[in-house]
């Protein structure tokens, strides 16, 4: 509503200070002074829709010189044809052979070069508060989406800080003390290893695979210890995928997920692969006979497909056949 009634009163307002400069020195008429005023309403809002045409077909933050132009060359030619097909259709129905004065060319020149004017200043103005206007909004954007990416983080860190995780690490650590001291010292280290990666990369966007790698070997580790030989991890990955980059924790909650969705045991035996297949990763891992009773909200893949969308503008496959398969796009 605003927007229109600005419209009307800037055009109504340039339209009547329009017909006063042409006659300044001449004879006022009132009816033409508001005929001039709905004329500038006309030419406000022709002015305006053309706008939405040109911002679809020549972008401003593509274009910029371009728009520029464009926009002055088309409200140009818009001002004109308005201007003088509605002074040449307003003297034609009265039968007059001039434009308000008796000297029409100096008309034409003045409202020619007023009107060049006019289209120039407005689209310098229009350029100016439009690109403001984007650089807010893209500031806005940023924000929101650093705070949604917060919110996954946070929600990856939760579940591994999780009591249950640590209440399960604590009960193999005190196993350990008892019968095999040298192994709990390992599993200490590899318990503060993860922790430390937990913490340390809480605010980072992506993080290298190798240095994922690193995490997921100490976090193995200490599910080996639980469960022993029956849970494998079989990666196959080349120096090239090593360098590139995913969301953190992303591996480690793709096995932690594959234990939780399965019973390991000396007839269960667990395996979990990892290789290279173009520019994606792939995470697999077979289905054990037995299910263990846990109802399966995808809490984690819709963390791991949510951040890679949000930092990456990527998705992750998931095809959960004979085996269950997460297919990772690598980032450089």
């Amino acid at each position: 509503m605003r927007k229109h009634l600005s419209l009307l009163f800037i055009g109504f307002l340039l339209g009547i200070l329009t017909y006063g400069f042409v006659h300044f020195n001449g004879f006022q008429n009132i009816t033409e002074s508001v005929l001039s005023g709905l004329l500038g309403i006309l030419l406000a809002y022709s002015i305006h829709l053309s706008n939405k045409y040109l911002n679809m077909v020549i972008p401003w933050k593509k274009l910029p010189g371009l728009r520029l132009l464009a926009g002055i060359s088309l409200h140009m030619s818009i001002g004109l044809l308005l201007v003088f097909g509605m002074l040449w259709g307003y003297h034609r129905s009265l039968g007059q052979p001039h434009l308000f004065v008796e000297d029409p060319d100096d008309v034409l020149m003045k409202i020619g070069i007023l009107l060049f004017c006019t289209v120039l200043i407005y689209d310098i103005i229009y350029f100016a508060f439009y690109s403001y206007f984007e650089y807010s909004k893209g500031q806005v954007m940023q924000v929101k989406l650093q705070r949604k990416q917060a919110q996954l983080q946070l929600g990856a860190l939760k579940s591994q800080l999780s009591p249950h995780f640590l209440f399960n690490g604590m009960n193999t650590l005190s196993s350990l003390f008892l019968t095999d001291t040298e192994k709990a010292e390992d599993f200490i280290r590899s318990l503060a290893s993860s922790y430390e990666y937990v913490l340390g990369n809480y605010g980072s966007a992506l993080v290298t695979v190798a240095k994922e790698l690193t995490f997921v070997d100490a976090y193995s580790f200490l599910m080996r210890t639980r469960f022993g030989e029956y849970l494998n991890l079989d990666v196959q990955l080349d120096a090239a995928t090593l360098k590139t980059k995913i969301p953190p924790l992303t591996l480690q909650m793709l096995v932690e997920n594959a234990v939780k969705h399965n019973v390991i045991g000396p007839s269960q035996i667990l395996n979990v692969k990892m290789a290279t297949k173009g520019e994606k990763l792939i995470v697999s891992n077979n289905k054990t006979n037995e299910r263990p009773n846990v109802e399966s909200l995808k809490i984690g893949l819709r963390n791991i497909a949510s951040r890679y969308n949000l930092v990456a503008d990527k998705s992750i496959e998931i095809i959960d056949g004979n085996e269950f398969t997460v297919v990772l796009p690598l980032i450089p």
